[in-house]
């Protein structure tokens, strides 16, 4: 496959997208509740934020896709993350898993790995210090790695959502997840999608993506909404990036600084067209073992 296909793939499950605008249903941190649910209005998708143990299966019953970022891992909102997991893999319904600040600390990384052990065919999306944590978990279940320092706890929590100037490379392990989820994505400078024995390289997006907060979280979001209306979560996962990235480039044109970032992000979802997509998108295919 090559860039003008995944263009037109990308923009034919947007305009999907657009045409039956799916219920997404977000448990994520406190932060970008709000940005979360505006960036899913602007694509094209309706947000639901709930978070309530008591109708998790009626709302996992009527949503079209689920997306579970731990980025405030509180017990009442962890517990309510693993029924509508298992309810989602019960039901076959697609899954993102946002594993925010796995590996900085026993805790976020045990909830991180617990819960990627729900929804085998889930889409999960981090960074490389997040995705290698989790990988770390699933090659071995005998408990957390407990040999990180404070100074690297600190990198993969200021990391998450950021693009890594220097994260080019595939993760150690990455691939060992591909057992229990259809599609990985690696952020970085270069955005990594990988599914069994392929790989996209996506290098759109802008430095300002990482000077607001959430744009990773968000990213993970659009994934779900994507994959509601793909028949498979790479797919899902190359289209979302492509997206947005491409949006955040557009954004990031003509601006100096931060501050008018997130509008103009929210603005460029919402007109985005399939010019932009084949104008814009900077993808590579390539196989891996």
């Amino acid at each position: 496959m090559h860039a003008h296909e995944l263009a037109e793939n990308t923009y034919s499950l947007f305009a999907a997208l657009r045409d039956t605008r799916p219920l997404i249903h977000v448990v994520t941190n406190f932060v970008v509740m709000n940005q979360t649910a505006n960036v899913l209005l602007a694509l094209g998708a309706s947000p639901m934020m709930s978070w309530a143990e008591d109708d998790a299966k009626y709302m996992s019953g009527v949503s079209d896709a689920l997306c579970i970022n731990t980025g405030t891992p509180v017990a009442d909102r962890i517990s309510v993350m693993k029924s509508l997991m298992a309810f989602a893999g019960e039901s076959g319904k697609p899954v993102v898993l946002d594993p925010v600040g796995a590996g900085a600390g026993t805790f976020r990384t045990e909830t991180a790995r617990d819960l990627c052990d729900h929804a085998p065919a889930k889409i999960i999306r981090g960074n490389p210090s997040e995705i290698c944590a989790l990988a770390a978990g699933h090659l071995s279940t005998k408990g957390v790695d407990s040999g990180i320092s404070a100074e690297q706890a600190r990198a993969i929590l200021t990391g998450h959502g950021r693009p890594d100037r220097n994260a080019d490379d595939l993760p150690s392990g990455a691939t060992a997840l591909l057992e229990s989820a259809s599609a990985l994505v690696v952020s970085g400078s270069t955005d990594m999608v990988l599914g069994q024995g392929k790989m996209v390289k996506i290098s759109n997006g802008s430095q300002l993506m990482g000077a607001v907060t959430g744009t990773g979280c968000m990213l993970s979001a659009i994934c779900a909404a994507f994959y509601a209306v793909a028949e498979n979560g790479f797919d899902a996962a190359v289209a979302s990036v492509a997206v947005t990235g491409i949006a955040g480039e557009l954004a990031a044109a003509e601006l100096s600084g931060p501050g008018f970032f997130l509008p103009r992000f929210i603005d460029s979802l919402y007109a985005l067209t399939e010019a932009d997509i084949h104008q814009h998108l900077r993808a590579d295919v390539l196989r891996i073992d």
